[in-house]
């Protein structure tokens, strides 16, 4: 029999007194003592098919999937107690968090393996809005989950995910404002697919190859021709990107409430519930750079200008997708972004080979000590 399914079996949610315990961990739940493990057998109540009686005892009151989300009235129980007002999950974050550093997995970059002029940014966020991401766990007891690590259980935003923010910001900041200018956006287009690779293209008539090619016709031709007079192919290849990124872990997480109102009556009805990282959680950003398409230049001059260029160009995108746009869905209405300081003692820039430790507070900061 399939383990998964067999751990669902054994400890499904019968009744309203089996919810509250499975958020104590007491009774028949008492052995498991994982918070995260908890959680995902809240979706167990979707079985049931009658109603819960309330806290008064009248019968058929309550539906056992809401029951499993909030609880009832002010009394909390299920996700809503387990997440925001017991604070459980935050403990179980804390502990895994601890695990992550202890298996090298949420610690510092070291890069004294890498080639000359690759270099590292590390520096700690903290969110000024909320975080919002989807996760693809199947069956959860609310629709609106945060993204978590498969095995942690920890809320985090992906290496992938940061690298297509990243290159989306980038592109919107430094590329499409030179449109009219084919020669610039040739160049900008260019440095872009090697610090991200190759353009992801679903298609002929649409992903991001279309759209650039698009929004500069003119520049089409002589972007693909100078791919491949610098890797010497007769096609354009496809390119693994100098910037290597890493996930993010998250501190806590929060669940919030949107309670659409009906027009005419003014009262709310079907509220939707949604997981968040909140305003004021912490995390770390690390991104590594190695100049492997850069090693034909000759002398130790021609790399640092090279280097310091693209440095400058990531540092100015980070700051558009950290400040400016965020990196968060609903991002247009502000979630997602970070407060523009954090602890200089915990931020690290090191360019191998021609700038030792440095440390930064702020993204000005950082700036000035690359244009030094």
């Amino acid at each position: 029999m399939n383990s998964q399914y067999d751990f669902y079996a054994s400890f499904q949610i019968e009744t309203k007194e089996d919810v509250d315990d499975l958020t104590r961990g007491s009774g028949k739940y008492a052995e498991i003592q994982d918070v995260h493990s908890r959680i995902m057998l809240l979706s167990t109540a979707f079985g049931i098919n009658s109603e819960f009686p309330d806290r008064r005892g009248n019968p058929g009151k309550i539906d056992a999937d809401v029951y499993a989300k909030v609880g009832e009235g002010d009394y909390a129980s299920g996700l809503k107690a387990l997440i925001h007002s017991n604070g459980n999950f935050n403990e179980y974050i804390s502990c895994k968090l601890s695990e992550l550093y202890l298996l090298d997995i949420n610690s510092s970059i070291d890069i004294s393996a890498l080639p000359k002029g690759s270099w590292v940014i590390e520096f700690p966020i903290t969110l000024a809005k909320p975080f919002i991401s989807r996760d693809d766990v199947p069956l959860y007891i609310i629709e609106n989950q945060v993204r978590k690590e498969k095995v942690f259980g920890v809320p985090f935003i992906s290496a992938m995910a940061w690298k297509g923010n990243l290159r989306w910001a980038m592109m919107k900041a430094s590329l499409e404002p030179k449109v009219n200018d084919p020669n610039k956006f040739n160049e900008i287009r260019f440095q872009h697919t090697l610090l991200f690779g190759t353009e992801k293209a679903s298609g002929e008539d649409k992903g991001w190859t279309c759209y650039l090619d698009g929004l500069c016709y003119r520049a089409k031709e002589e972007y693909r021709n100078k791919l491949k007079e610098k890797f010497g192919k007769e096609d354009v290849p496809n390119l693994a990107g100098m910037l290597h990124f890493y996930a993010t872990f998250w501190d806590r997480i929060d669940m919030e409430v949107i309670n659409p109102h009906d027009r005419k009556t003014k009262t709310g009805k079907n509220p939707i519930y949604f997981e968040v990282v909140p305003a004021g959680a912490k995390g770390f950003f690390r991104l590594v750079y190695a100049p492997f398409y850069h090693f034909e230049l000759h002398t130790d001059e021609e790399l640092k200008e090279e280097i310091a260029k693209d440095l400058l160009n990531v540092i100015a995108g980070l700051k558009e997708i950290m400040i400016t746009y965020g990196f968060s869905a609903k991002k247009s209405s502000g979630y997602g972004v970070i407060k523009n300081s954090w602890d200089e003692s915990a931020s690290k820039l090191v360019i191998k080979d021609f700038v030792p430790e440095e440390k930064f507070g702020n993204f000005g900061e950082l700036e000035a000590i690359v244009k030094k």
